[in-house]
């Protein structure tokens, strides 16, 4: 299986997930801060920046959408080996549940713009090296076709190419419904952990990106366990309280066991583990 035909599959990397491309939140109120190079999120080998827009959990629901249920025909016409999907807005707002669609069609256009003009950097600590890449090269209306085309860029799919991705298709429309934008990149992060996970909820947190005082740490945990409780076996997630301690109520312990809906793909054989 050669890398097009794997991100047929599975078009989301695992690390875009894990090293918080997209941001554990709807919108992004302090939009200037992004118009610059800024750092989003580091770990002990990389640091992440992002130049142009702030990329959230709305953008990555309507990418999903794009890549998950789109149509890959153009792809076999234009030889390119570059993915290509060809899609309908209305069937973008349709999928996440706007009650007008037509309505919502300039919103829509603004968002896949965002993803657009969204350049993403990666800064590997050890040695120094950086990789800038946007993950669209273009999106736009086709006459000829009567529906709207998305290119992937070169570059992202380079990064791609050695990167494990995932397919959790038959489990977006769930995480379409979801509530809070805290619990949609909570299960996408632990949907990429193809042995299942076990790990404190603030820990949680910290790895998907949650700043801000503590109040906004308090707040987010309180909206990830209202909804984890309400839904978390449709993804085999649960909660394991550690404490009967007041001053302890929220230390909570996140299980979760992999979904047999889940597929993750290995770039060197470019085969699926189990």
């Amino acid at each position: 299986m050669d890398t097009l035909t794997r991100f047929r599959q599975a078009p989301i990397s695992v690390d875009e997930i894990k090293l918080n491309f997209f941001a554990p939140v709807k919108k992004v109120t302090n939009k200037d801060r992004y118009k610059f190079k800024t750092k989003i999120y580091e770990t002990d080998n990389f640091e992440i920046y992002i130049k142009g827009v702030r990329l959230t959990q709305i953008h990555r629901d309507i990418l999903d959408i794009i890549l998950f249920f789109g149509d890959t025909t153009l792809e076999n016409k234009i030889k390119e080996n570059v993915p290509i999907r060809t899609f309908t807005l209305y069937k973008v707002l349709k999928m996440l549940e706007h009650k007008n669609p037509t309505k919502n069609v300039k919103w829509l256009k603004n968002k896949i713009d965002d993803l657009t003009n969204a350049t993403i950097t990666i800064k590997e600590k050890n040695i120094g090296d950086e990789l800038s890449f946007h993950i669209i090269r273009v999106a736009k209306y086709s006459k000829k076709l009567g529906s709207y085309f998305l290119v992937i860029e070169d570059l992202y799919l380079s990064f791609f190419e050695n990167k494990i991705s995932i397919n959790y298709k038959e489990l977006l429309p769930k995480i379409l419904k979801l509530k809070h934008a805290i619990t949609k990149m909570t299960i996408r992060y632990l949907l990429t952990h193809s042995s299942g996970i076990k790990i404190n909820i603030d820990k949680l947190l910290e790895k998907i990106g949650v700043i801000g005082r503590t109040r906004n740490f308090e707040i987010q945990r309180g909206k990830l366990l209202e909804e984890l409780e309400e839904i978390g076996k449709d993804f085999n997630i649960s909660l394991k309280k550690m404490s009967n301690d007041n001053r302890r109520k929220n230390d909570y312990t996140i299980i979760y066991n992999k979904h047999k809906d889940v597929k993750i793909y290995f770039p060197k054989t470019n085969t699926e583990r189990l």
